[in-house]
């Protein structure tokens, strides 16, 4: 489900209500099988799909945000090193 609107949708509860149950019961079984939070299992998913764009396609960093559904380029930027350490551009270059 997340692979299908991760770019949409990044909000726990969203997924939550497709699977007909709570947003904390979702949260607490993702952590038991993973390790790692739902929501942190969202984010990572956004910041591979990323990074693979940034890293295979000749798409700006613009328009690589507009494809992720960030409200600007500069809030992608920020989510962006925030998560990875590495602005778009200086990843890019890696």
């Amino acid at each position: 489900m997340v692979e299908k609107n991760f770019k949409k949708y990044r909000q726990l509860d969203f997924y939550a209500d497709k699977l007909c149950i709570t947003a904390k019961y979702l949260s607490t079984t993702v952590k038991n099988n993973s390790g790692i939070s739902a929501s942190e299992w969202i984010k990572r998913y956004v910041i591979l799909e990323a990074q693979r764009l940034l890293k295979n396609s000749s798409m700006t960093i613009q328009q690589i945000s507009n494809e992720l559904n960030f409200p600007s380029q500069t809030f992608f930027s920020k989510y962006f090193k925030h998560q990875i350490g590495l602005s778009p551009k200086e990843y890019r270059k890696s």
